[in-house]
């Protein structure tokens, strides 16, 4: 019998689907840019639309991803001194770059509408300010030695904020939704292919039965999709959960209006204050916490970056590279910033003309200057990716980065039927981040002969022309796209199979790619398979080398968190994986 709590992070099981250095800029071939703003961009996974789907390590920028230039943030953190706090009595404003997509966590495309969820909604396990995971609702588990059974206990004197106990059988409801794969939900890939049955043993307690041996099931829980919301909201169906959320967290739903702000409340009631209903100690100190939050989408970064400075708003993320320096010497203002598990890429849609191409793909690698993308879009605040995944991520594995060889590209090109180049599109979200992003490497291709239209969309219908579509990679429209994307478990897996394994093409998941590639489906298959670490690395070791001569897209850049506060505020962070964590902030008087 195995008990406690596991720190190896691991989503999902495999099923197999037949289908479906910084440089100064005096280089040649790379053009100053002048573009209004600069933000975070897509990112999913965890990061979809947010900045950044990450867990992380300070660090500095450079091509092999190691020091080159000091990362500008405050100097010291803020402190509230103790008594001193009247954050429970303040409405606070935060502003971000991107809209939510949805409240359901098992719908969600993206670390913005992840984070906000957390507040609300509280998971069987979960992470501490370094991701580590750490029990929430339940206390412990007990798992059979071929980890095909889970025995759950929870944590009692706690209900859902609609006053609906938490026990075993809404644990159940919760787990037999995450197992529904008829309902088409976007997370639900991170179970659904695993989950055979969950019986309740009392009050409780629940078993949890596995279709298969799946080691890492307790890790999964901690993702942030596996938050729990209450039984009455999930019978009520899929659009009652994306409207009207109600969980066990910290903070209530009030209202979310699309595209101008999404507001939750204090619940002061929150079982994490009482330390005693913890095991002894508290989850946050009770005079933690806002009397309200409302979060405002403001793409624009000059804009959001205003609004803190004014006090229209107490925090934003992420802040904008160009005004990192400015903002880290305003002593009215507190600035973070740490590297972060975000991956940045390129996507070629596999399956479409020119692109199905492997010489055409690593073509536009050889095309893109990685350091000056540091350099100019980035402000520093990135290292150069040398894998699919990013270094802080488990079983990571350093590949040299394809160097910048504009006349290599064009030889490839030749060499695949290109000569003069093509032209094609790039969809992206229309944020000032994005934006910058697509004009700086239209210009690096336009330099091989490659013409990017840029086809930049609200977030919204972005979702619904790229990631929600179900056809064929060779009837998509997408041809080019953008992303960020990190293991929201901190593993290998979810960071590599979401994006390039055939059972995760759109709408399931995020292989926007359409990349397909059954020796990279079976090792990814192998690593699930087993709860030996070294095999599981191994495994892991050849995908990451096949998929890095493979290209199926381009890895551009690691990024950096960042975030800010007025000087006001202590405690607003955010996880490695970007996601928001506020649970013990506090303002000073």
């Amino acid at each position: 019998m195995v008990t406690g709590v596991q720190t190896c992070a691991l989503p999902i099981y495999f099923m197999k689907l037949r289908a479906k250095k910084l440089l100064a800029l005096a280089m040649a071939g790379v053009m100053t840019l002048s573009l209004a703003g600069c933000g975070g961009s897509g990112s999913s996974g965890g990061s979809g639309n947010a900045g950044s789907e990450a867990a992380g390590q300070t660090g500095e920028a450079s091509s092999e991803g190691g020091a080159a230039s000091s990362v500008p943030k405050s100097a010291e953190e803020v402190v509230v001194p103790e008594g001193e706090s009247v954050s429970q009595e303040m409405d606070v404003v935060g502003a971000m770059n991107v809209d939510f997509t949805t409240m359901d966590p098992m719908d969600t495309s993206d670390t913005l509408s992840g984070g906000i969820q957390r507040l609300m909604m509280d998971g069987l396990f979960g992470f501490d300010d370094n991701m580590k995971i750490i029990p929430m609702l339940a206390t412990d588990y007990e798992a059979n030695e071929n980890a095909t059974e889970y025995v759950i206990h929870l944590r009692q004197g706690i209900s859902f904020t609609d006053g609906t106990p938490f026990n075993a059988e809404a644990a159940k409801a919760n787990l037999d939704r995450w197992g529904d794969k008829e309902l088409g939900l976007k997370r639900t890939t991170l179970l659904c292919n695993v989950l055979e049955s969950t019986e309740i043993v009392d009050e409780y307690t629940v078993r949890v039965k596995l279709s298969q041996p799946f080691g890492a099931f307790i890790a999964t829980l901690a993702h942030p999709a596996c938050v729990l919301m209450s039984p009455k909201v999930i019978a009520q169906g899929n659009d009652a959960c994306a409207e009207s959320p109600v969980g066990t967290g910290q903070y209530i739903f009030k209202e979310w209006i699309a595209g101008d702000h999404a507001t939750v409340t204090l619940n002061k009631d929150w079982w994490g204050y009482d330390a005693e209903i913890c095991g002894g100690t508290a989850l946050a100190e009770p005079d933690a916490g806002f009397k309200s939050i409302t979060f405002r989408p403001v793409a624009e970064n000059a804009t959001r970056v205003a609004m803190l400075q004014s006090g229209d708003a107490q925090f934003i993320w992420p802040v904008p590279t160009e005004s990192m320096q400015a903002l880290a010497a305003d002593t009215n203002v507190y600035v973070g910033a740490e590297e972060g598990m975000v991956v940045r890429y390129l996507f070629m849609n596999n399956m479409k003309a020119p692109f199905n191409d492997k010489r055409v793909r690593q073509a536009v690698n050889y095309a893109i200057n990685k350091e000056a993308y540091i350099a100019v879009v980035k402000n520093g605040l990135s290292s150069v990716a040398t894998s699919i995944i990013g270094p802080a991520t488990q079983h990571y594995k350093a590949n040299d980065p394809y160097p910048y060889d504009p006349e290599k590209a064009k030889e490839l090109l030749t060499e695949a039927g290109y000569p003069d180049g093509f032209e094609c599109t790039l969809i992206c979200a229309s944020t000032t981040a994005n934006l910058k992003q697509a004009e700086f490497l239209q210009q690096q291709l336009a330099q091989v002969g490659i013409t990017m239209n840029i086809n930049a969309l609200e977030s919204a219908v972005v979702n619904d022309k790229v990631e929600n579509v179900n056809v064929p990679g060779s009837e998509a429209e997408v041809e080019m796209y953008t992303i960020g994307w990190s293991s929201s478990t901190g593993d290998a897996d979810w960071g590599i199979r979401p994006l390039v394994a055939v059972e995760s093409m759109p709408p399931m998941s995020y292989n926007i790619c359409y990349y397909e590639n059954e020796e990279v489906d079976n090792l990814l298959y192998e690593a699930l398979a087993t709860a030996d670490e070294e095999k599981r690395a191994e495994a892991y070791a050849k995908a990451q080398d096949i998929l890095w001569e493979d290209c199926p897209m381009v890895c551009l850049v690691n990024d950096y968190n960042t975030w800010a506060t007025t000087n006001k505020i202590a405690n607003v962070k955010v996880y490695p994986d970007n996601c928001l964590n506020i649970r013990n902030a506090r303002m000073a008087k």
